[in-house]
């Protein structure tokens, strides 16, 4: 009767222990998150934590469809006396473009983990940009029988001209740039600088600058266009074996106008021989357009230096003949064939078959 009657206690004292909800000891409460389409605030607060104990609270923050890596952090801090915790910190992030749900999780580091708040729980974030439009450029020319010595230098420069440039202007890019010697397979350059060409309809001539953070030549030019307007260029010096002359090069390219199809491009490029150059690209005053060059009136072609030296002496002055040009008053070398190229929209792969 007496074990009867132990075994039943036991028993319901078992369940009272099973069914009662335990008091959790240092954990992390509540946590919430207000987002927008580029920055958010989290907020956290957590209890029941021992005074002067040194605590961490993690979070991770994740976008659906995947729009980066997640946004993490880490807030420490030793708890007072009130054995309570409350915090929010702000942050920012790339712009989103599309519509994104978030989800994400708060831990109290070595104790538990909630589930973060999220409001709004998904945004809007504009619209989505336009497709690329993509194409490739490649001209091939044989450089002349002069051969070029170490110790100078080969001017290699580009122009192009447009059509079809819409009313509100348009950008076009120009990357991926190799100059290639195609007898011996080898580069002149694998990193010819990259090209932006901004058609405003607020730029009355054409200017251009190099930037050297992103090796670019960044171009400003009116919507009207020119016959001629600048689009890249490099000087190279002679490697200590010189350059045979009669050796065919090709120069290659993407070209994008990424918001502004139909444009259609027309390139070509010369090499000129330098025994003197600036290695400053900016230095060098690339006249950016044949007839609508800011400051420059002369009948030079796009792509000449009009730039002077610490003497005051002329870059042009300084060429000579060889690779396309004869010197002379040829600063840019003579152009290889003219290569059209008209960019169309590059459409991604979507998922394959599900089987």
């Amino acid at each position: 009767m007496f074990q009867r009657y132990r075994t039943a206690f036991g028993t319901t004292l078992g369940l009272i222990f099973l069914c009662a909800t335990p008091v959790l000891a240092n954990h992390v409460d509540t946590a919430n998150a207000t987002v927008t389409c580029n920055a958010y605030s989290f907020s956290v607060d957590a209890s029941a934590l021992s005074p002067g104990t040194k605590y961490e609270i993690s979070y991770t923050i994740e976008t659906s469809p995947y729009a980066g890596p997640a946004i993490t952090g880490v807030i420490p801090f030793t708890a007072s006396s009130t054995t309570t915790f409350e915090a929010t910190v702000w942050g920012s992030f790339p712009a989103l473009i599309g519509s994104y749900n978030f989800y994400g999780t708060a831990s109290l580091v070595g104790h538990n983990t909630v589930p973060i708040l999220f409001s709004p729980t998904s945004l809007s974030c504009g619209a989505p940009p336009p497709p690329p439009n993509s194409g490739k450029g490649i001209d091939t020319v044989s450089f002349n029988g002069t051969p070029i010595v170490s110790g100078d230098y080969v001017w290699f420069n580009a122009n192009f001209s447009v059509k079809n440039i819409p009313k509100t202007g348009g950008v076009i890019t120009f990357t991926n740039s190799r100059i290639l010697d195609v007898e011996t397979n080898s580069l002149f350059t694998s990193a010819a600088p990259n090209a932006q060409i901004t058609f405003s309809p607020t730029a009355t001539c054409s200017s251009t600058t190099f930037s050297t953070m992103t090796n670019t030549w960044i171009t400003t030019v009116p919507l009207k266009g020119d016959d001629e307007i600048f689009l890249t260029g490099v000087a190279i010096p002679v490697p200590s074996h010189g350059v045979p002359g009669g050796i065919n090069v090709t120069w290659s390219g993407t070209f994008n106008t990424t918001g502004a199809p139909g444009m259609s491009i027309e390139w070509k490029w010369g090499a000129a021989v330098y025994t003197s150059i600036a290695t400053d690209s900016n230095a060098l005053e690339v006249k950016a357009g044949h007839q609508s060059a800011c400051g420059e009136s002369n009948g030079d072609h796009a792509a000449t230096p009009e730039g002077v030296n610490n003497r005051n002496q002329k870059w042009k002055n300084f060429v000579i003949g060889g690779a396309t040009g004869g010197g002379g008053t040829n600063s840019t070398g003579s152009w290889s064939g003219t290569d059209t190229v008209t960019p169309t929209a590059v459409v991604e792969p979507g998922p394959g078959p599900k089987g």
